[in-house]
């Protein structure tokens, strides 16, 4: 079973966004401040403030500042500004941003308009490791919609596996048919290149389970592996795209005849050199 990526568009996307990644920077150092993170991002205190709480939009200039002082790939920074100025999309000033962001055709957020999606809000529900491994785990033979033996075979709580099945049929990613449940077809989730909380939840979640495998699984069952390379970080998207084309082969391989397992590939790309350019 193969998903897509997307996000939906909503003004309240970013709000959400910047409150996660303030929540985050508190966690990582307590003595992190809101008015920090104003200086940060370029804004007034009560102007982040009043944006942090609904009660006022980022402007398109201040929407652009926010997403050069966080860092944002051309990706966020689009998703950024059209949830900032999704009440402005017919102002031709905005047009013209979103255009130059989009480029001459926009990739990211066009769907069958049969498939559903599910939101990066909506994201936030099934971001545990194992809703997923359910996923994955109904492709598997002799499968059972029960949370008892979906504790088993995850090692999670039965109380864990039914309040997985409930948020996974609440979101759309399961559906009831003839007093049964199954897999809902055509389904667009799993938001790429997005920050958000949830999304580095899941992630943390799961190296936690590679660590797990680490110490418990013999050699024979897992494979860890990886490679330091030198090469020019604006090259960084191109090897993105790589990594995604070797990953879709490997689905297309391996995602057939009989399954009795489930797996996960977790491949990472970090620097580990301190940036030239960090105090720029």
């Amino acid at each position: 079973m193969e998903y897509t990526a997307c996000m939906s568009i909503t003004p309240s996307s970013y709000k959400n966004y910047l409150n996660e990644e303030l929540e985050r920077r508190i966690r990582i150092n307590p003595k992190y401040s809101q008015r920090a993170f104003a200086k940060h991002l370029g804004l007034s205190p009560g102007e982040l403030s009043e944006v942090l709480r609904g009660r006022r939009n980022l402007s398109l200039k201040s929407a652009l500042r926010v997403a050069k002082a966080l860092n944002l790939n051309p990706d966020e920074t689009k998703h950024l500004v059209l949830s900032s100025q999704a009440e402005k999309v017919g102002n031709p000033n905005v047009a013209a941003v979103v255009k130059t962001l989009l480029g001459t055709e926009d990739h990211g957020d066009s769907h069958d308009s049969s498939s559903r999606q599910l939101t990066l809000d909506l994201f936030h529900l099934v971001s545990d490791w194992y809703c997923f491994a359910i996923v994955n785990l109904a492709d598997c033979i002799d499968f059972r919609w029960s949370p008892t033996w979906i504790a088993k075979r995850l090692d999670i709580t039965r109380a864990q596996a039914q309040l997985a099945l409930e948020r996974l049929e609440r979101v759309g990613l399961i559906e009831r048919h003839a007093n049964s449940l199954r897999m809902a077809p055509d389904f667009v989730m799993s938001p790429s290149g997005i920050p958000s909380e949830a999304i580095r939840n899941y992630h943390r979640q799961i190296m936690q389970k590679a660590t797990e495998a680490l110490e418990l699984q013999s050699i024979h069952e897992r494979e860890f592996s990886g490679t330091s390379f030198a090469f020019d970080p604006k090259q960084i998207e191109a090897i993105k795209k790589d990594i995604a084309q070797f990953r879709s082969k490997l689905l297309t391989k391996y995602s057939k005849g009989k399954k009795t397992e489930v797996y996960h590939l977790e491949l990472a790309l970090f620097r580990i050199t301190q940036s030239q350019n960090l105090e720029k």
